[in-house]
């Protein structure tokens, strides 16, 4: 599954398009639930914080859901990632991204990957 995604409305849809395939390859709820959420996490990142568009790349490889995702500016999270206080407004985005996932890295070509134990 390959998407560009250039709006918030397009992230909606691409979360649904990503719904319906995981459950179509019998991935349990919580895989799904995971995936979504790292998706929606990553992808809404790039579109917050970049000047471009997120491309998003997703498949079931070797017990894992790899999903790729690059921002077309080359925007990147940061390496590591931390909780933000209790009350702050934002900044627990990435700490739940790393928290769900396997395994968060950077791709040679740009973008970061992670990976989503099922």
């Amino acid at each position: 599954m390959v998407l560009t995604i250039k709006t918030q409305l397009e992230l909606n849809a691409a979360l649904a398009q990503l719904d319906k395939f995981l459950s179509t390859q019998n991935i349990a709820d919580e895989g799904i639930f995971a995936s979504k959420l790292v998706m929606s996490e990553l992808v809404g990142n790039v579109l917050k914080h970049s000047q471009g568009f997120a491309r998003f790349h997703g498949e079931l490889k070797n017990g894992f859901i790899e999903l790729k995702i690059y921002a077309s500016d080359c925007f990147l999270p940061p390496k590591t990632s931390e909780c933000s206080d209790v009350f702050a407004e934002g900044g627990r985005g990435l700490f739940l991204v790393d928290s769900l996932c396997f395994e968060r890295a950077y791709t040679e070509d740009g973008g970061v990957k992670v990976l989503i134990k099922l």
